[in-house]
């Protein structure tokens, strides 16, 4: 009978990665899917660890608690590598791409927290817009949502003006109220010894979402990548940029 080749197995630790490595391949088997690790019969990338080159022939589902399993086997003599893409794999590699994950979960959690506040996200000013990008939300739609929570809002200030002008007439006693004195029940706001009636509250809240919701809708439909939050026009763009700078 033939001799069969010896085979020396090795299995180590990296990161969370458990690595199988004998003298034919070597079998990493992955917590988390590595980007651009694809099987590629042409331009195949060359992937390098422990100063070999390898190749990617098998990629497919690992037994828990992994995820991924990845089989390397020595780069053929004579193939040529897409020379675009050249891969490491190692300690570092492994840290930025469990780094990258972690990162990922973190935007995702924020992403479902602020959800149940989609409708007033695009009420902030366009400095913080851009900043929930990495969250998964679009300054350009938010916008527009929030333009439409304007338009609802002046709606529901004059739908409660309606509501206690009526009452007001039942009851012999003028009563001009919204959103302020349907929340606070009381005709006035006190902070300390000051009493600022709701119903000027109400009006100034009525004018201020009237007057955002002509300017940022005519900014809206003239420009399509415009963006801006509620009264964000008063303010100059050179004043904003040197504030948020």
């Amino acid at each position: 009978m033939p001799e069969q080749p010896e085979t020396n197995q090795q299995v180590i630790r990296i990161g969370a990665d458990r690595v199988t490595i004998t003298n034919n391949e070597v079998v990493i088997e992955a917590k988390h899917e590595t980007a651009d690790w694809e099987v590629r019969t042409n331009n195949a990338p060359a992937i390098y660890f422990r100063e070999k080159k390898y190749l990617l022939v098998e990629k497919g589902q690992a037994h828990p608690p992994f995820k991924i399993r990845y089989v390397l086997r020595p780069w053929p003599p004579g193939k040529i590598p897409n020379p675009k893409l050249f891969l490491n794999y190692g300690e570092d590699s492994v840290a930025e791409r469990d780094s990258s994950r972690r990162g990922e979960a973190f935007n995702e959690v924020v992403w479902v927290c602020l959800l149940p506040l989609y409708p007033f996200l695009g009420l902030l000013w366009s400095g913080t817009q851009q900043r929930l990008v990495r969250f998964g939300y679009v300054p350009r739609t938010i916008t527009g949502l929030s333009i439409f929570t304007s338009f609802a809002m002046v709606l529901m200030q004059g739908v409660f003006v309606v509501v206690t002008i009526n009452a007001s007439m039942r009851l012999g006693k003028m009563i001009v109220g919204g959103l302020f004195g349907a929340m606070t029940g009381q005709d006035s706001l006190h902070i300390g010894s000051v009493g600022i009636p709701t119903s000027l509250l109400d009006a100034l809240l009525a004018l201020a979402c009237m007057a955002d919701l002509c300017v940022r809708y005519s900014n809206y439909l003239r420009e399509d990548q415009w963006i801006g939050g509620f009264l964000e026009w008063l303010v100059p763009q050179s004043r904003r940029e040197n504030k948020e700078g």
